[in-house]
């Protein structure tokens, strides 16, 4: 049987996102009457930057059986599926568009730029793509300075380094990426020993999520990193701002910037 998606030529496509990132594009350019449903990992604060604006819209678990009974007019998701749901859809001749994951800071334009075209929403999306290539273009022109060294260091003792969005958004905000120094590339298992050994000036732990608490997060609070004489927190990046690419992340930049510019001041004390 033919795909019979809800409208035959519509103004503005009705949209189901099977993936949180490109939930998050979604949020930001789509009317809300566009969105049939958005991942499960949408109210996720820690992975989704717009998990409060997620809240209103129906959840699926990205499966092509959930397609099927919906009828979207186009689906979005991520090439990186856990699910092989693109492939079925596909073979149904039902219109997907999957989006590479943001792997820097100037590939969001284009993200967004093309999610636009998808929902028929050009002008809203060059409008918010100028902005961020604006400010981007604005942190990347201020003074170098000092580079703090900085190490993001995730649950299970996962670090992130050379060819992530993390990476990206340290060097615009002025930060050097030791993990990245080191030789390592993408997600990568960083021992404590490396950490104690390295020294860097910030440690960008994982938030801890009350609602669900997990022995993962327990080797960022490690004793040894404490121990370091580092920065150590895990307040400074937004949550979510930083797990997709979107306008959002720019959120991330300014947060680190603040960071980097805080270190730099000279530290005073008081005689007694």
């Amino acid at each position: 049987m033919a795909w019979m998606p809800a409208s035959a030529s519509p103004v503005h496509p009705r949209v189901m996102s099977l993936n949180v990132c490109t939930d998050q594009l979604v949020l930001e350019i789509a009317d809300p009457d566009q969105i049939v449903s958005l991942s499960n990992l949408s109210g996720d604060p820690r992975l989704s930057f717009l998990h409060d604006k997620a809240a209103k819209f129906p959840k699926n678990r990205g499966l092509a059986e959930e397609v099927f009974l919906a009828h979207p007019d186009i689906v979005v998701t991520g090439t990186y599926s856990l699910h092989n749901t693109a492939l079925i859809l596909q073979k149904a001749k039902i219109p997907v568009e999957q989006f590479e994951y943001a792997q820097t800071l100037d590939t969001i334009p284009g993200d967004i730029l093309r999610m636009g075209r998808i929902l028929h929403h050009e002008d809203r999306a060059k409008a918010l793509a100028a902005s961020f290539e604006e400010k981007l273009s604005r942190f990347r022109a201020m003074p170098r300075g000092k580079r703090p060294s900085a190490v993001v260091f995730e649950q299970n003792g996962v670090a992130l380094g050379a060819g992530t969005l993390a990476d990206s958004v340290l060097g615009a905000a002025g930060f050097r990426n030791l993990v990245a120094e080191q030789g390592y590339s993408g997600m990568v298992p960083y021992p404590l020993e490396l950490l104690v050994r390295d020294k860097p000036d910030v440690v960008l732990v994982t938030h801890s999520y009350e609602k669900a608490p997990s022995l993962a997060d327990e080797i960022a609070r490690h004793p040894a990193v404490k121990a370091l004489g580092s920065d150590t927190t895990g307040n400074v990046v937004p949550p979510g701002s930083w797990a997709c690419g979107g306008a959002f992340t720019m959120e991330a930049v300014e947060a680190l910037r603040h960071l980097r510019d805080t270190l730099s001041q000279p530290k005073t004390g008081h005689s007694g």
